[in-house]
């Protein structure tokens, strides 16, 4: 018996029956599969279009509110394609049936219905989903309308959802008797179904097979038998009496040799009718029940409606006894009958009702015979009656919900039993990426299953791309044209995708019906010549060249003749909409209408136009009328939302330090666009216990720089940098103003341009760009008026582009301010490097903007180019800029332009441009400075002055005496230093670099300028060569003590003067007490630089250098700085700081410090004014002060909590609609100004601009934009054009641990759903390479295969097994197995298998078990013949690495297939796929492939699906290398593992390289160079065409990007693009895996190449040289005698 919490005795324990293990026995019956009840009732048949099927409403179509369109405000129908719609919305993704439309906007699905007149209702949409992420691909079932298929993110990842229209149903059973739990996923009512747990989740939903049983989708292939790449799956949601799979069909004989007995998942049903008889008759008798007791009142109800509860749970609880045993072994197994027993055995026998209706009636006797009683009495029996009261109301509580858990389990069983374990099967053919099922009947009137594909999917967003990826239609019907997949789009090379069979009804008695094929197509006719000038269309084209994308319409293959007829273009979008393609289309099974998405609307196409167009080719200029569909989506538009986007120090694109008027550092950041200002925390820990509310030591304050709160995404700031102030000004500057330049979108530009800002900074200022943005203005009114900020170059100012006048695109990172805050230089996209004056320097006074463009070469002609790694620095008077730039050898050099003195009300006066290093070596880094020997003369010149104050200290005191940067010209070899060895090992030069020092005066301008010069003058003086360098310096000190005694004199005077001074007067040398606080130093004049004569050829300025000895060569990547008080240098090694302190002069000793192992640095940079040395360091900001002590405490420094600025918990704010118009116009700009070709192709690109920025207003979400910017990209027709990355909403929220609880793993095989084996069929386990055991320093291994397994003393799968169950969960209680393979990569999960192929220990124990009692004459037990589970531990791994198996195991069966192949045509072959171009990996796998194969007659090198990099040189380096000299010793020679040839490792067979239509980029690059030099042939298809190459640096503001392809290619030979740009490379011999023959495993292609090498060494055999013959003395000549024998 148990206690309730009070203690109180409340009966037995309930107790739960334990199931028993489950027997696996043959199961005789069909295996029926539909949960979604397709097959048991009649399909719908639509034959009324009035009839609205599948909506989520119960009787009749929706009465959705409409509105005429011609109301004020509504809707504006003048616009051909709505972008005057006064709605938000971007429509996409149409799907219809019947009239009744779904598609997405914002992320979501929404739902709507053609009214009755489309030119003048609104349609108003109603929402269906509500994601994170996005809802996309729509798809009505064509058979049962009220199932929608689509793709989702709401796990992070897009997988297959499924969600049913229907209302929910009023009965709790279906037609069939089985119970619909309410609420269940994927039920009427219900939430959407998840159908797919695909490990890096699918491509799209591409439709419904005819029957609406299955559904389309696509993701990537991982097979072994195909290249990856996208193709078809066909998802079964039913199968059973229209399909069956029967258990039977596994063969007796199978099942007899395994033994496998698989126990069918339902045993045989109960006749329905009486299940409903018996409940029809419990409910009976509850009623009767119920009316027993007339006094029953209060209890009553609840008793009715729990008794009713019963009952229906009781036939729930019989239902499943007679459909289903349970048969997990959890221990939770009870009915409602169990739950009611225990009810009543802890129930008084009295009614609980009538008890508590009447407390005092079951207790009659004692009340009557005490007769009122005392008090006591009653008090014990009123508190009997209360303890009573609450035993039974506990006693109810615990009986409602044992029944409410009983329901819960039997809901729980029958979704076990009609859970949608989707059968998922890939469609038969590779590179098929969206298709339709179509049943045609061929000449002899039989039924074929056809399915039309597009193969392939573009992946540039490239309009008028004919290239070898061009999508195109292709047909495979079973069984017909030899079984293999035939083209029906290869009349024309461009893109012809989006295949749908299309039914047209004739008008005659009969309604013949018609079967055609739509689909869409950038083609157009050649124009014909009617001598008129203007030409026409030919009505029997046969030619055409690529346009813009329309609507056609075909026959279908399987027609009487067998050939297809000419295309029948149905529309003409682009003259209609002002040049925007159709996009997408949906056709209407049920009425034969056409959806048509057309920018950002939806339109509608009748099945009357599109039958009058169909039976004769239409003529030019008439085409199908489209009329408009006005949609009203009516959201809250959540997208649109002020969003709130926090900030680390990954953020920061920039930042900057500087003092503040009170005397309190502060930095300028800049992240994301805004800028900000953040204190600088001189003790983190004590700012952070300092303030407690009290009002006492409040934290320093951040605040935005700009935009303001109402601009955030108004503009894009690229950089905020401080703008020093001098403190010696003619016109000072008012009392705590800080200044910053501001490069940044102009908002007052139509497109955006870029502009230059003086912004205020400092503590008093308001943001710049802030509410003011949220008002209109009109198109007449000022700046002023709007509220914004006028830039003072560019922008709205001057045009657009260079050519324009405007400033094009800057390059952000390249925008320096000169530490005189005079001047600033940038550098931009068209290569010019540009120096300006910030007009608001008080130094400048009236002369405003002075910008000066530097020439493109420097005085001894070297190439001047600015580009994004162009490095500029200012001298810290602002007179001289460095350059770094390339020469036109490409190595890196140093140059220095003269811009004259910046004085005040000068303009730049551009003086020489001088080389300051040579260009036999790469010079950088360079930074303004000293030699050691010059702190030494500026500490004699400051005693100099001190002792006498007459003397002033020279011109240029202050300013930079010599100019330090790094060099890598000591070339020294590391590692390998010879070429000989396997693999033909390359020389490897290390990237060291050293430090070096150019002095900026010679000796006599130096004297001349500083008279101490003449006593110090060698940089090195210590060690040998002190007694020598010491000499002047003794001199000068002899000189200084002269000076101190002159000086006391001279003071002892003055004493005696000012006792006799009566005027109260200031002295002359006083300083006025007026003056301003800050005017305490002089302005910084920069040391005139000896350049030496012009055009010196001997280069004796720049070789007046000298390396900095004493520091060792190292990976230097910087000079970050030299410290203000010392000579010592902060150097960048790597990812790590290091300080080298130098001694004092004449010592030339130096002391190196380095960084605290703990210091992770992300970034280091200067101030603009060279005071502050500013680090991210385990992603804070540190800022630290440029002089010694500092530093060392910066070294010192390990917990980081000193001089730290407060960035922590910044953030900014965003209105997605401002930001969205900034990425269109950014990506718009940049897409010009970064362009190879300055003409754009020749395409008006300012009309383009105008074409596509009405569709970003539509736009309520990032995804969005994404497809303006696509359609926007692709008119450049080039490849390369990529739209990717940005900020888009995630389910994970930036949560790491969501990540990976959603992240989904996988057993590194290919599995198959099994109903029949109640499992999962172990189909293909993938082998790789057995001779790599690590590749790339990662073992790679299925997790089910033996090679694993074994080591861990347990055996491996093969294909047949059968995994039953992952963690001792059922596979089939799930839909898919990889549900519970969540977040379990790299972890172990035990299997329960069943090994019907493989062997293992336990059955082999259990098999010698069983003959050991049979020997004994005794029976085994029952349950222990045949298979049973076993168990296995794995661990699953990621799907990225399952992917990498499956692509590596396709690589050694095609490796080991050309080893066959060639072997049995006579000939030795090697052979090595290259996935890519990209670095080490991709080098790595050539020398795995080549070297051990180098010597054999041919070689293939196979880069189909090469997705392209940058090797192409190396590789082509390697394959030029030729054999001219061979070796023989007296043991050894090349047949015997001697040396062989030289050059070593020449490849001297016949090369083939294997190419296709995804061979792209940088692997086409390869292929034309094999060509181009003659190396080899060319095998397979046209390749991708993508002949522009692309640095992918022009990013927007959020991290996206719409790619630029900036680098031209050309010869001599092709011109522009090398014939590969939008065409490809063709093959010299052409041939095609077909898509079915593909799958299947054939590999045409690899055969055809081992065909071409055999016939070219018959024709051209590989041999080695003839052997010369004897070998003999060669100096000594044939038939000479000298008469000698000795």
């Amino acid at each position: 018996k148990g206690e309730d919490s009070l203690g109180e005795e409340v009966g037995p324990a309930l107790t739960y029956e334990v199931a028993e293990k489950p027997k696996f026995t043959l199961n005789t019956q069909q295996a029926n599969f539909d949960p979604f009840q397709l097959l048991q009732q009649p399909p719908i048949k639509i034959k009324d279009p009035n009839d609205w099927h599948g909506a989520p409403f119960v009787v009749s179509p929706p009465q959705l509110p409409t509105v005429n369109s011609n109301e004020e405000g509504v809707y504006d129908v003048s616009n051909g394609h709505g972008t005057g719609s006064s709605r938000l919305g971007y429509l996409q993704n149409p799907t219809i049936v019947n009239g009744t439309i779904v598609f997405s906007t914002e992320g979501d699905l929404y739902l709507t219905r053609l009214p009755g007149n489309q030119q003048t209702d609104v349609m108003t949409a109603m929402k269906l989903t509500t994601t994170v992420g996005n809802a996309l691909q729509p798809k009505l079932n064509p058979v049962n309308p009220y199932l929608l298929a689509y793709s989702a993110t709401y796990s992070g990842v897009r997988e297959v959802y499924l969600m049913d229209l229907r209302p929910c149903p009023s009965s709790s059973s279906n037609a069939i008797g089985n119970i619909i739990p309410m609420g269940a996923p994927g039920t009427p009512g219900g939430p959407a179904l998840r159908l797919t747990y695909t490990p890096g989740g699918i491509r799209s939903v591409v439709g419904w097979d005819e029957d609406g049983s299955s559904i389309l989708y696509s993701s990537t292939g991982e097979d072994v038998m195909a290249l990856p790449d996208t193709r078809l799956f066909r998802l079964r949601i039913s199968h059973g009496d229209n399909n069956v799979v029967d258990v039977d069909s596994i063969g007796d004989e199978k099942a007899e040799d395994s033994g496998v007995h698989v126990e069918s998942e339902s045993p045989k049903k109960k006749d329905a009718p009486n299940n409903k008889q018996g409940a029809g008759k419990e409910k009976k008798e509850m009623e009767k029940d119920e009316k027993d007791d007339p006094n029953d009142k209060q209890g009553a109800g609840e008793e009715k409606k729990h008794d009713n509860k019963k009952g229906v749970n009781a036939k729930k609880g019989k239902k499943m006894e007679e459909w289903e045993d349970d048969d997990d072994d959890d221990g939770d197994d009870f009915s409602i009958a169990d739950a009611q027993e225990y009810v009543d055995k802890i129930a008084p026998p009295d009614n609980p009702a009538k008890i508590a209706a009447n407390p005092g009636q079951s207790r009659n006797n004692k009340s009557g015979n005490n007769g009122g009683g005392n008090k006591d009495a009653k008090k014990a029996t009123k508190k009997e009656d209360e303890d009573n009261q609450r035993k039974l109301e506990r006693q109810e509580r615990q009986r409602r919900h044992l029944a409410k858990l009983s329901e819960q389990k039997s809901r729980r069983r029958l979704r076990k039993q009609s859970s949608v374990g989707s059968i998922i099967e890939p469609v038969p053919l590779a590179q098929a990426t969206e298709g339709v099922y179509h049943t045609a009947l061929d000449d002899t009137a039989a039924e074929t299953e056809c399915i039309y594909f597009t193969r392939f999917k573009q992946t540039s967003s490239t309009k008028r791309y004919v290239g070898g990826g061009a999508e195109s239609i292709w047909a495979y019907c079973a069984d017909k044209f030899d079984d293999v997949a035939v083209p029906l789009t290869g009349d024309y090379n461009g893109t012809s995708k989006g295949p749908s069979v299309y039914t047209t009804h004739g008008d005659d008695a009969n309604g013949a019906t018609t079967d055609v094929l739509l689909f869409m197509s950038d083609r157009a006719p050649v124009m014909r010549d009617d001598g008129d000038g203007v030409g026409s269309e030919s009505d029997d084209a046969t030619e055409w060249l690529p346009s813009s994308m329309d609507l056609w319409a075909t026959a279908l293959p399987l027609s009487s003749s067998g050939a297809l007829d000419t295309p029948v273009r149905l529309t003409n979008v682009a003259c209609q909409f002002n040049g925007i393609d159709l996009s997408e289309y949906s056709v209407d099974p049920a009425t034969g209408g056409v959806i048509l998405r057309i920018g950002a609307d939806l339109h509608y196409l009748s099945a009357e136009s599109i039958r009058d167009k169909l039976p004769t080719v239409v003529t030019r200029g008439s085409f199908s009328t489209i009329e408009p569909l006005h949609i009203a989506v009516y959201s809250d538009f959540s997208n649109m939302q002020e969003r709130l986007i926090p900030l680390g120090m990954g953020d920061i694109t920039s930042f900057d330090a500087y003092m503040t008027s009170y005397k309190t550092v502060s930095t300028l950041l800049t992240a994301r666009g805004q800028s900000f200002v953040a204190p600088v925390v001189e003790n983190v820990k004590a700012e952070e216990e300092g303030y407690g509310g009290g009002g006492r030591n409040m934290p320093g304050r951040r605040y935005k720089v700009a935009p303001g709160t109402g601009g955030g995404g108004l503009t894009r700031i690229l950089s905020a940098t401080h703008i020093p102030q001098p403190v010696k000004t003619s016109a000072p500057l008012d009392s705590g103003e800080r200044l910053a330049l501001i490069l940044a979108t102009d908002p007052l530009s139509p497109t955006g341009e870029h502009a230059f800002y003086v912004i205020r900074t400092d503590a008093a200022a308001s943001p710049a760009f802030g509410f003011a943005a949220l008002f209109e203005y009109s198109a007449d009114s000022n700046v002023a008026d709007t509220g914004l900020p006028s830039p003072f170059l560019g922008g709205h100012l001057a045009g657009g582009s260079t050519k324009e006048g405007g400033l094009g695109s800057v390059y952000g990172d390249s925008v320096i301010v000169s530490p005189c805050g005079r001047r600033f230089a940038f550098t931009d996209t068209d290569g010019r490097i540009v120096v300006v004056t910030i007009p608001t320097s008080p130094l400048m006074g009236d002369i405003g903007v002075n910008m000066v463009v530097l020439p493109p070469e420097n005085e001894i002609g070297q190439p001047l180019v600015g580009d994004d790694e162009t490095d500029l620095v200012f001298s810290p008077g602002g007179r001289y800029l460095t350059i770094v730039h390339s020469a036109r050898n490409q190595f890196r050099v140093i140059s220095i332009a003269d811009l004259g003195p910046p004085e005040d009300g000068k303009l730049i006066a551009l003086g020489r441009i001088v080389q300051a290093t040579t260009d036999r070596f790469n010079s950088f880094s360079p930074v303004w400075g000293h030699a050691s020997k010059d702190f030494v003369v500026e500490l004699w010149t400051a005693a100099t002055s001190a002792l006498d104050p007459n003397t002033k200290a020279p011109d240029g005191s202050g300013g930079a005496t010599a100019l330090l940067y790094l060099s890598d010209r000591d070339v020294q070899l590391t590692g390998n230093t010879s070429p000989w060895g396997t693999r033909a090992p390359s020389p490897a030069f290390d990237g060291n670099t050293c430090v070096h020092v150019l002095p900026l005066q010679s000796k006599e301008d130096a004297i001349d300028l500083n008279a101490i010069n003449e006593f110090v003058q060698a940089p090195y003086g210590g060690g040998g060569a002190m007694e020598v360098a010491m000499e002047g310096a003794n001199e000068l000190n002899f000189l200084l003590e002269m000076m101190e005694q002159e000086k006391k004199a001279s003071a002892a005077v003055t004493a005696d003067a000012k006792q006799n001074n009566t005027d109260e007067g200031l002295p002359q040398n006083a300083t006025d007490p007026t003056a301003d606080e800050n005017d305490n130093s002089a302005i910084v004049i920069d040391t005139p630089i000896s350049f030496g004569e012009e055009n010196d050829e001997s280069f004796s300025f720049a070789r007046s250098s000298y390396r900095i000895d004493h520091i060792p060569e190292g990976d230097y990547v910087k000079i970050v700085c030299q410290l203000a008080d010392s000579p010592s240098l902060l150097l960048l090694t790597g990812y790590s700081l290091s300080l080298f302190a130098i001694g004092d002069w004449p010592t030339d000793g130096t002391e190196m410090h380095a960084a605290p192992s703990g210091h992770v640095l992300q970034d280091v940079e200067m101030s603009t004014d060279g005071i502050y040395i500013l680090t991210i360091l385990n992603g804070k900001l540190k800022v630290t002060p440029r002089q010694a002590m500092d530093v060392l405490a910066l070294f010192a420094d390990n917990d980081l909590e000193e001089n730290i600025a407060n960035a922590a918990g910044l953030h900014l704010n965003v209105w997605p609609n401002l930001e969205f118009q900034q990425m269109f116009k950014d990506a718009w700009r940049m897409l010009r100004d970064y362009f190879y070709d300055r003409e754009l192709h020749s395409v008006d690109w300012n009309g383009i601009f105008d074409r596509y920025l009405p569709l970003v207003e539509r736009c309520a979400k990032r995804e969005e934009l994404d497809d303006v910017l696509k359609q926007m990209i692709g008119e450049l027709s080039a490849l390369h054009s990529f739209v990717y990355g940005g900020d888009y909403p995630s389910p994970y929220h930036g949560n790491a641990a969501l990540f990976a609880m959603n992240n989904v793993a996988t057993l590194g095989a290919i599995l198959q759903r099994s109903v029949e084996n109640r499992g999962y069929l172990v189909v293909d386990i993938p082998e790789r390479d057995p001779d790599f055991h690590m590749i790339d320093g990662e073992p790679m291994y299925s997790p089910l295969s033996n090679q694993v397994l074994k080591l861990s003393g347990q055996a491996g799968l093969k294909p047949g097994d059968v995994i039953v169950a992952v963690n001792h969960e059922n596979v089939m209680d799930v839909p898919d197995i990889h549900m519970l393979l969540r977040n379990m990569a790299g972890e172990s999960v035990r299997l329960d298998v069943l090994r019907t192929s493989s062997t293992s220990k336990f059955r082999e124990l259990r098999e010698t078990k069983r003959r050991l009692l049979q020997s004994q004459g005794i029976e085994a037990a029952e349950g222990t013949e045949g298979i049973l589970p076993e168990p296995l531990v794995v661990v699953p791994m990621s799907s990225g690495d399952s992917g990498n198996l499956a692509y590596a195991a396709w690589e050694w069966k095609t490796r080991s297939r050309a080893k066959s192949l060639a072997a049995a045509a006579g000939f030795s072959i090697g052979y090595a796929h290259l996935r890519d171009m990209s670095g080490a990996s991709s080098m790595d796998s050539f020398v795995r492939g080549f070297y051990p194969d180098y010597n054999k007659d041919a070689l293939i090198i196979d880069v189909r699906n090469n997705n392209g990099g940058n090797i192409d040189s190396w590789l082509l380096d390697t394959l030029q290398r030729s054999a001219w000299m061979y070796w023989e010793g007296r043991s050894s020679n090349i047949t015997t593992g001697g040396l062989g040839w030289d050059m070593q490792y020449a490849f001297r067979g016949h090369l083939v390289v294997l190419i296709n239509e995804h061979t792209s980029s940088d692997g086409e690059g390869f292929a034309r160079g094999v060509s181009e030099l003659g190396l080899g042939k060319l095998v397979g298809k046209r390749t991708w065409g993508g002949g522009i190459w692309l640095s992918s640096d022009n990013h927007l503001v959020d991290g996206g990007i719409a790619s630029a392809p900036e680098i031209g290619t050309y010869n001599d030979n092709f011109g522009w693009g090398l014939g590969v740009e939008q065409m490809g490379v063709k093959p010299d011999v052409e041939v095609d895996n077909n898509p079915k023959s593909a799958f299947d495993g054939e590999d045409t292609q690899l055969e055809r190449a081992i065909s071409v090498l055999k016939e070219w060494l018959e024709k051209e055999p590989v041999a080695l040289p003839k052997d010369p013959g004897h070998r003999e003395d060669m100096n000594k000549k044939e038939g000479v005698d000298d008469g000698c024998s000795a």
